[in-house]
């Protein structure tokens, strides 16, 4: 014991600092949602990128706007995409200078989960951060210019003041509709902007697993994207009678039809349960109508997370499409067909399953064309690699490693936080830039701290897509690292 007082009292002097701790501007803090954009102008385009934040060393997540010309040093920047089959035995190159200015940063609640931008006809973009820590919150923020970020809602640069709460708002019954841990977000032609949440609300609120506990729902948020406001009545239950229920994790929105897959939720969901929440289908044209394709009793998959939709065919709108899908346990690229999605007959059914590493994660398409299919790829958090899979072979065709070969292979299945110097990278967002017939695909680590770069310099060889690079420094090293070992 009078070993063991010492290291209490340092820990209990530790965890009653309040000093403030604000994030660091010059690198991200477990990076999760992530987004290109291509500009006028800029040589390498801009990307958007959300800090969870998510062992709260800091007081706060970030949002940054990364002009990709200026990362790096002089004469050391990021290899251009048309140079990339040139150089395909280049190394890999690690940028760790962000340069970011402060105009380019704002301030956001801890754990941001995905990131949406909307592209506005009389307006800046805007983009959508939802954050699962302490209020729920769904951050709206302006890009009035490419890297000048603005917070909705206030004239500083803490958007937590503009954020919607979407666990405390007026009219709740029982504490409902709540939606606890906001986590995927999307936003459609006309600017509706859909949110889930991993975690079904119980009633009363902080009941689950006690006897007190008298129900669970599962919400999909519906806000309009225009104007930060929400009431009771923009939450849809997911809910159906006598079908499993569960946290709900990613959301696409389609002209028609909103698609939401369904997270396991250890509170509502027995392990050994016969069926699973995998995918739940709202009809936007009648909000109450919420259809359950059983795509459980085809492909027996604990939970699903990212989702992906082929386009409309443009000669046909009636035409069969694919909706791709991320399972867990079996680790699975689930296809399903879908018919019916501009009227009132939809129907979905499954088509195949492609096995993929382990943990995958989000889904992303990337268009190849006329004639040709979307290659999908698919962060696979656990494995520490991105897989692309192209549909016109049948089967995977690339898995690239994001960890670096210098610091040591991944360890599967090794939880966040619990390595010392060698972080798993965990691959999760994804995003795309496209370039005659080539492609840049954006990763972000979730587990070191980093971008990852990968390039397909042919898309019509995607076999040979590679890691060019890494933008940012990794948070589980060096100075990086020191909050991290005092808190644990």
């Amino acid at each position: 014991m009078r070993i063991l007082l010492p290291s209490l009292a340092l820990f209990l002097v530790a965890c009653s600092e309040a000093e403030p701790r604000p994030p660091p501007t010059d690198r991200f803090v477990y990076p999760s949602g992530i987004h290109y954009r291509s500009v006028a102008g800029s040589t390498r385009g801009i990307l958007y990128v959300s800090s969870a934040n998510f062992d709260r060393c800091f007081d706060q997540g970030t949002v940054m706007a990364v002009d990709l010309d200026r990362v790096g040093t002089e004469g050391k920047r990021l290899p251009l995409l048309s140079e990339s089959g040139a150089n395909s035995a280049a190394p890999v190159v690690t940028l760790e200078q962000l340069n970011v200015p402060p105009e380019s940063r704002v301030f956001i609640q801890s754990y941001a989960g995905e990131l949406a931008y909307w592209e506005r006809a009389d307006a800046a973009p805007r983009l959508f951060v939802p954050a699962r820590a302490d209020g729920d919150f769904i951050h709206y923020i302006d890009v009035p210019e490419p890297t000048r970020l603005s917070c909705v809602g206030t004239s500083g640069n803490n958007c937590l003041e503009g954020a919607l709460s979407l666990t405390q708002l007026p009219g709740q019954t029982g504490d409902l509709p709540r939606a606890p841990a906001p986590f995927g977000v999307d936003v459609g032609a006309q600017g509706d902007v859909w949110v889930t949440h991993l975690s079904a609300a119980d009633s009363p609120a902080g009941s689950a697993g006690s006897e007190s506990n008298e129900a669970f729902q599962s919400y999909v948020v519906r806000l309009p994207g225009d104007e930060p406001r929400v009431t009771t009545s923009d939450f849809f239950s997911l809910s159906i009678p006598d079908l499993p229920q569960g946290g709900s994790n990613s959301v696409l929105v389609d002209e028609r039809y909103v698609f939401v897959s369904g997270r396991f939720d250890r509170y509502v969901t027995s392990s050994s349960a016969a069926r699973r929440f995998l995918l739940r289908v709202l009809d936007k044209n009648n909000p109450g109508r919420v259809l359950d394709p059983g795509l459980d009793l085809s492909f027996a998959a604990n939970d699903s997370r990212g989702l992906a939709l082929t386009a409309r065919p443009a000669v046909s709108g009636s035409a069969s499409r694919r909706l791709y899908m991320a399972v867990r346990v079996p680790d699975s690229l689930l296809v399903v067909n879908v018919e019916g999605s501009e009227g009132d007959s939809l129907r979905l059914s499954v088509v195949g399953s492609v096995p993929l590493p382990l943990g995958p994660t989000e889904v992303k398409l990337v268009p190849r064309g006329a004639g040709r299919a979307e290659l999908v790829l698919i962060s696979c958090s656990d494995a520490g690699v991105v897989a692309v899979y192209d549909p016109d072979v049948g089967q995977v065709v690339a898995q690239v490693a994001v960890y670096d070969p210098h610091v040591g292979q991944v360890v599967a299945q090794v939880p966040v936080g619990q390595l010392r110097g060698t972080e798993p990278p965990r691959p999760f967002g994804l995003d795309v830039q496209r370039e005659g017939n080539s492609a840049r695909i954006f990763v972000s680590n979730f587990g070191d701290g980093r971008i990852s770069v990968i390039d397909i310099p042919n898309l019509d060889s995607p076999q040979d897509a590679r890691l060019v690079a890494y933008l940012g420094a990794r948070q589980d090293v060096g100075q990086s690292a020191t909050c991290r070992e005092v808190q644990q």
